[in-house]
């Protein structure tokens, strides 16, 4: 269906709300972008995700471009490449959920001058 169809006035802010979003919902609107929204919009995207490509370093971009380079064409853009960075920028294991838990902490019951190794 046409995007206007599908999305209705919904609308998401892909940096604020990334974590609340599916790769499957950003390619599907990537998707909707590239065949409905013109020329300019995907020469846009295209621009985003080159700034986004050239502004990694080598390890980050080897990491996206495993799930990237195996889109579809038509599925690739700004959007996803920058949720894709975003994933794997911000995975949380388990132990760096626990080790941000220990920091938060002893920050808010000692201030940042009781961290130690790090200059205020």
């Amino acid at each position: 269906s046409h995007p206007s169809r599908k999305w209705g006035d919904d609308s998401s802010n892909l940096i604020k709300h990334w974590s609340k979003l599916s790769l499957e919902q950003v390619i599907d609107w990537q998707t909707d972008s590239n065949r409905y929204g013109g020329d300019v919009n995907r020469q846009t995207s295209q621009w985003l995700q080159t700034f986004l490509y050239n502004s990694s370093t080598l390890e980050l971009r080897n990491c996206v471009e495993v799930s990237y380079n195996g889109l579809d064409p038509v599925q690739k853009g700004g959007a996803v490449y920058f949720f894709l960075i975003l994933k794997e920028m911000f995975q949380m294991t388990t132990d760096v959920v626990t080790a941000l838990k220990s920091t938060f902490s002893t920050f808010r019951k000692e201030g940042l001058t009781k961290i130690r190794n790090k200059n205020v």
